[in-house]
């Protein structure tokens, strides 16, 4: 597995809309939104191999996992 840094990535309109609405306190996407740009894929890059298929972004694995502990 290999990372393809994909830094600047904007999460779709439609999608934090619908984040919004589903969380009314916002506590989650109050989160993200303060988390954004904290760190990027290509702080993670030396952790893999240069060659291989394409893995999930580190940077929004990193996210998820500060968003789940909320």
């Amino acid at each position: 597995m290999s990372v393809r840094p994909r830094s600047g990535e904007q999460v779709p309109s439609l999608a934090a809309q619908v984040a919004r609405a589903s969380d009314p306190g916002g506590t989650t996407v109050w989160v993200r939104d303060r988390l954004d740009g904290l760190w990027c894929d290509e702080d993670f890059a030396d952790w893999y191999p240069r060659d291989g298929r394409p893995g999930l972004s580190p940077a929004q694995l990193a996210t998820v996992c500060v968003l789940q502990s909320c």
